[in-house]
């Protein structure tokens, strides 16, 4: 458990190998003890009322001007879902086919944190308008879990906005359709999650409908009670073939819940440290990630754009620490175009494989 909790934190940024005081108690005997200190990310987080992994999501969605909809997914998972399951299988099946034709994306692949998101902007319109019981009544939501995840959103909004870590951006510097695209929202959303991540390859036969969902050796399944659950048919195809999740449970087989499709563009600016995205010229691929994940985290690009990529990706590690030291001094110019570059990194996507 302390050693999953230490790999959380160096994940998230929280902690960083640092030098041990004289005085300093040793738990192990072993010489060679790693002794962690808290970063300024990690002064940061701590300040938020979630999980460090959400956290980060959150001050992410601060930095890049201020993206509701990862605040609200945030709020989400830090509470729990608002979509009701009634116990009847019959009730749960109508809840479903409801969630499904109102709150998942028209185009693109399915995603449960966007139809999460999408459910908090009618409600909110709903409640606006004090319609919000009947609302939730015919669409099969709860009411009153809204409420806390409103409540919540209002902590995050008040801890950020006491720092002076939301930034803002003029729309001649990032329009605010890129700001609030999909493909932003999921990679700020992995930028938290990671290395919570699944990829879906070409199923394994001919014959077979759906394709295979895997993490390294690992086979997994879509939980039934993810809305993405039997929608996943031909995106292999496409360039969304990456996963980031929130939750993974075992059962008769590993199943993940909580989910959503991502290009290679998020896992190429936010997989992982800067300093494992290994260029590999000859086979003109990129890897992320240390050990196994570096076998099966790989993408294709060229050596140039990736060496690019890694640079950018080293001078938003230095803007986010200067940041994360002093919240409340503005970005200036220079630094603000840093997070223009991945704003249009992230949306240079050809959705097609």
């Amino acid at each position: 458990m302390v050693f999953e909790a230490v790999t959380t934190l160096r994940a998230t940024g929280a902690v960083e190998e640092g030098v041990r005081p004289a005085d300093a108690v040793r738990w192990t005997r072993e010489e060679e003890e790693t002794w962690y200190v808290i970063t300024p990310v990690g002064q940061c987080l701590a300040r938020l009322p979630c999980d460090v992994r959400l956290g980060k999501m959150v001050l992410y969605a601060a930095l890049f001007g201020g993206v509701e909809a990862v605040w609200t997914v945030a709020a989400t998972l830090t509470h729990r879902s608002p979509l009701a399951s009634p116990f009847s299988e019959s009730k749960r099946a109508q809840a479903r086919a409801v969630h499904c034709a109102e709150l998942l994306p028209k185009a693109g692949p399915p995603s449960d944190h966007l139809a999460l998101h999408t459910a908090y902007v009618k409600w909110d319109d709903a409640r606006r308008n004090r319609v919000a019981e009947s609302f939730c009544k015919k669409s099969w939501l709860n009411n009153q879990v809204f409420q806390t995840i409103r409540d919540i959103r209002n902590d995050f909004l008040e801890s950020l906005k006491g720092d002076g870590f939301v930034e803002t951006f003029a729309s001649s510097e990032i329009s605010k359709q890129d700001l609030n695209s999909v493909h932003t929202i999921t990679a700020l959303l992995l930028a938290g999650l990671y290395p919570n991540v699944a990829r879906i390859d070409v199923p394994k036969s001919a014959t077979e409908k759906f394709p295979l969902l895997s993490a390294g050796s690992e086979q997994l399944k879509m939980h039934p009670g993810s809305l993405c659950h039997g929608k996943i048919e031909g995106l292999h195809r496409t360039n969304h073939r990456w996963i980031c999740y929130h939750t993974k449970m075992k059962t008769s087989q590993v199943f993940l819940r909580d989910s959503s499709f991502l290009p290679p563009n998020a896992l190429l600016l936010f997989g992982g440290e800067a300093n494992t995205l290994s260029i590999h010229p000859l086979e003109k691929s990129v890897s992320v990630g240390t050990g196994s994940e570096k076998h099966w985290h790989t993408m294709t690009v060229a050596p140039r754009i990736a060496a690019l990529l890694r640079q950018l990706r080293h001078s938003f590690d230095g803007l986010l620490r200067r940041k994360a030291t002093a919240p409340s001094s503005p970005l200036n110019p220079e630094q603000k175009s840093i997070l223009t570059a991945y704003i249009a990194v992230i949306n240079s996507v050809d959705t097609d494989a």
